[in-house]
């Protein structure tokens, strides 16, 4: 009788340990928690994140885990929604090039709310950082185009989650498989995420709401409580040879990508490429009279708002992102500060971008997330094309690019010893990850 694939991904997920996995892939993990750790601090004090943590901090119950920076705590499940709402608040998390979502915050939040309660040394939790990861992304990669439509996260990044925390509670492989399938089947759809052009809500694409399926899935699996058990296995919805090929190769943190701008990765060959005009060309800002970005469906189908109204629609939009990074510099995107929404020349130049659609680089996408960009000025034209964006595995941020980042995003709510002694917490072999834990149960300088 052949296995199904939900048994031999729970069979992979049981056995692999530390030693199994590559020393690359494991260093590459290692850049996940990082920067999600960073992005949760940088959101901390976001509306949808104050909003979460607020709701959830006096539930109390039993597994009590830190909400990070906060010094409060809740239960397991809300204090890692919580923290993943922080670190997706601000839209400069980790992603995943051909799986078109984040899968890193919501592993990581999981990984270290599950932590608190088994003290696991490095490679045990590097090694379910690893596993939720791919786990996630191979349920992503899996998808049947037809009834999964939508690029949502959260339809998936909540197994990572299930996984993560299974793997360090050490759930035999019958529980496992069905927390995946519980995960799976409780995670939230977000249909609406797609008509709103992804913007103007806290909700984002559901990812906080997924880490909170995800854990209590685990619990729900070890009582017994059971999912539909084919849903990767019939066809229908998954390809279940495609969710376990190569499970050994460990290969599909290899398709992260990391964010140097808190908006929309769709938007950032956009933004990398007006921004190397403007510096190549050396074209004023006032000169501009157009801006022509050709890029594939779903980066146009954006709300790109010119004149943003609130945090998330900025995040959103193609054209005010470009003219910011034009007018002031590339690191007003790290992150956006809501002053900007009232800069009149940022402004005015955000309502000289067009954005159209171009064939070619939507039967690139999701493996490439590509644009062209075309500048009117002084009388002349200039045009660049952009096929894979600063942080693209095909064009990776380097560790120390990672960590300047994590500076940058931390700079107004972390005292910068507290910044190097996190960064050097992650990297440094000798930290266990109760180090880490004890770090960000501590309140921020200057945030929320």
């Amino acid at each position: 009788m052949t296995a199904r694939a939900i048994d031999t991904l729970a069979d992979f997920v049981v056995e692999a340990s530390a030693i199994d996995i590559p020393g690359r892939v494991r260093e590459r993990a290692w850049d996940c928690v990082l920067d999600a750790i960073g992005a949760a601090a940088a959101g901390y004090g976001q509306k949808g994140s104050y909003a979460m943590r607020r709701a959830f901090e006096r539930q109390g119950g039993s597994q009590p885990t830190s909400i990070w920076f906060h010094g409060a705590s809740s239960r397991f499940a809300a204090a890692a929604a919580a923290n993943a709402m922080a670190a997706t608040a601000l839209d400069v998390d980790d992603g995943h090039r051909k799986a078109a979502g984040h899968p890193g915050v919501a592993v990581v939040a999981s990984a270290i709310a599950a932590s608190e309660h088994v003290s696991p040394n490095r490679d045990e939790f590097i090694a379910a950082v690893v596993l939720g990861l791919e786990a996630s992304v191979r349920v992503a990669l899996a998808r049947n185009a037809e009834h999964h439509a939508s690029t949502v996260s959260g339809r998936w990044a909540g197994i990572g989650a299930a996984v993560a925390a299974a793997k360090l509670f050490e759930l035999d492989r019958a529980s496992v498989a069905n927390a995946i399938l519980i995960a799976e089947q409780h995670a939230p759809r977000v249909s609406a995420a797609k008509h709103h052009g992804f913007s103007g809500s806290d909700v984002k694409e559901g990812i906080a709401w997924s880490v909170y399926a995800g854990l209590e899935a685990v619990p729900l699996a070890k009582e017994g409580f059971t999912a539909y058990p084919d849903a990767f296995d019939q066809g229908i919805l998954y390809q279940g040879e495609r969710l376990i090929a190569d499970l050994d190769s460990f290969e599909s943190i290899d398709g992260l990508f990391f964010k140097p701008y808190a908006c929309c990765r769709w938007t950032h060959a956009a933004i990398d490429g007006a921004v190397s005009l403007v510096r190549e060309r050396e074209i004023e800002p006032a000169a501009i009279e157009k801006i022509t970005v050709r890029t594939f469906e779903q980066a146009v189908g954006l709300s790109n708002r010119p004149a943003p109204r609130s945090e998330t629609e900025a995040q959103f939009s193609m054209p005010f992102c470009i003219a910011l990074a034009i007018q002031r510099g590339p690191d007003e995107l790290l992150p956006i500060d809501t002053r900007r929404f009232n800069d009149q020349s940022v402004l005015r130049l955000a309502e000289r971008v067009e954005i159209e659609l171009d064939a070619g680089f939507a039967s690139l996408f999701p493996a490439f997330a590509g644009a062209a960009v075309t500048i009117v000025h002084s009388g002349r034209s200039d045009s660049i094309r952009v096929d894979a964006p600063v942080g693209d595995p095909t064009n990776p941020l380097s560790r120390e690019s990672l960590a300047e980042k994590f500076r940058k995003l931390t700079r107004h709510c972390l005292r910068a010893k507290r910044a190097e002694d996190l960064i050097r917490g992650i990297y440094s072999a000798e930290a266990p990850p109760a180090s880490i834990v004890a770090s960000l149960r501590t309140q921020l300088s200057n945030c929320g």
